[in-house]
């Protein structure tokens, strides 16, 4: 089952990617496309935030294990506020003054049915239906990037409203198929008996979740303040975390709660650690050398700048590889995260505002970087304090950590040879 999760996990990824590219290639204006990015980035981000806090509580102790119910009402209610908080002010929501009405009402129909589809994928991972799990997939990624790019066979390159139409009706499509399927595998149960659990548990971890996606966006914002918004097209095109590391690590950390909640113990986690560090390190060190060759060759030339704000990113594979939360989310010790979410957020944000006025807009990668390793260090920390004879279980092997410093050496070694 661990396999086809992260499966379902890359994939999702590689379709977001995949429309990105599209989008790039097919929208002539990069001013509309600026804003497009900038709309799809919070709202992917907002919703993941709130939808894995929710799905991810769901697998805590404490919780009815037949919880579905309880989570899609939770995310029908918080699509739909979103939705209506988008309405009422998107008018002056930097990014997005330039929507037409007929566009802000699409982009409000995705807000609103958004995190709901994310329960399709959760639905068949929870009941282990892995085969229906990697369909359900595939078919999810192609619809994605078809009904994204829709303008490509509706309409004109120069107008987004095909593009919020297609995507739209996507994420009606998968509300509707998350309501069926959550009403076949648990038709029986209690739709209010799992809220409060949720709620409880799922607060921190959803507080947590905002502060990281709030400071993507002060980066965002630092970007275009201090350089253009030239300058933020070209680094939100490379500010992308290696997708394999981040989703392979996150189904990970899911399944292994899964595996605790059902069987009181972890499911083989020091080689599981091993496999997914070889199957995204020696990745990334690849792309350390070719990504000033990809970027030009996939995004167009204008975006060659982006790939060494990529190359950063990549070495975020290094506090990816460590799980301390996983071990402190198993033993009911997830209000700690939001803790470290915390100074995590103040420091991505003071050393991206300093370090931004003493060099240029690129070393706000470098404070991402840091802050990561600093949330990673304080969950460390508190593990060691609140669980001193478990704290062992999320310290990789010696193979990972050797592959991570063949990662840092790559990352010098591109620097000098290939710029």
């Amino acid at each position: 089952m661990t396999g086809s999760w992260q499966f379902q996990q890359v994939l999702r990824y590689s379709s977001v990617l995949a429309l990105s590219v599209v989008l790039a290639r097919g929208i002539s204006d990069r001013v509309i496309l600026a804003w497009i990015e900038w709309t799809f980035l919070m709202g992917s981000l907002l919703s993941s935030a709130l939808v894995g806090s929710v799905l991810q509580a769901g697998l805590l102790p404490g919780v009815p294990k037949r919880n579905l119910k309880s989570s899609v009402l939770i995310l029908g209610i918080y699509g739909i506020v979103v939705a209506l908080l988008f309405l009422g002010f998107s008018k002056c929501i930097p990014g997005w003054e330039p929507l037409t009405e007929i566009q802000r009402y699409w982009v409000s129909v995705w807000l609103a049915f958004l995190p709901m589809g994310f329960v399709v994928e959760h639905a068949l991972f929870r009941h282990e239906k892995s085969k229906w799990l990697v369909i359900s997939s595939l078919i999810s990624g192609i619809g994605y990037v078809l009904m994204g790019s829709s303008f490509l066979w509706m309409g004109s390159a120069f107008s987004a409203e095909p593009v919020f139409l297609g995507l739209g009706l996507y994420a009606l499509i998968k509300a509707i198929a998350a309501v069926v399927l959550t009403l076949k595998f648990e038709g029986e149960s209690l739709m209010w008996g799992g809220i409060m659990p949720i709620i409880r548990k799922a607060w921190p971890l959803m507080l947590g979740l905002l502060f990281g996606v709030y400071s993507m966006y002060l980066d965002g914002v630092w970007v275009a303040t201090w350089a253009g918004s030239a300058a933020f097209l070209v680094f939100s095109y490379g500010a992308r975390e290696f997708p394999l590391s981040q989703l392979l690590a996150n189904g990970f950390s899911e399944n292994q709660l899964r595996e605790f909640r059902r069987n009181g113990k972890f499911g083989r986690m020091k080689e599981e650690q091993v496999r997914i560090a070889w199957l995204t390190v020696p990745a990334a060190i690849v792309l350390m050398f070719i990504a000033p060759l990809l970027f030009r060759e996939v995004f167009g030339l204008g975006f060659k700048e982006s790939a060494g704000v990529f190359q950063i990113y990549l070495l975020l594979a290094i506090p990816r590889l460590f799980f301390p939360q996983t071990v402190l989310f198993a033993y009911g010790h997830e209000r700690w995260a939001l803790m470290a979410s915390i100074v995590e957020w103040a420091v991505n944000v003071v050393c991206s505002i300093w370090w931004m006025h003493v060099w240029d807009w690129r070393a706000v990668a470098w404070a991402t970087l840091l802050a990561y390793v600093v949330e990673k260090a304080i969950l460390f920390g508190i593990l060691v304090w609140k669980e001193p004879f478990r704290w062992g279980e999320s310290i990789p092997p010696r193979q990972v950590v050797l592959l991570l410093m063949c990662l840092v050496m790559s990352f010098g070694l591109s620097r000098m040879l290939v710029g």
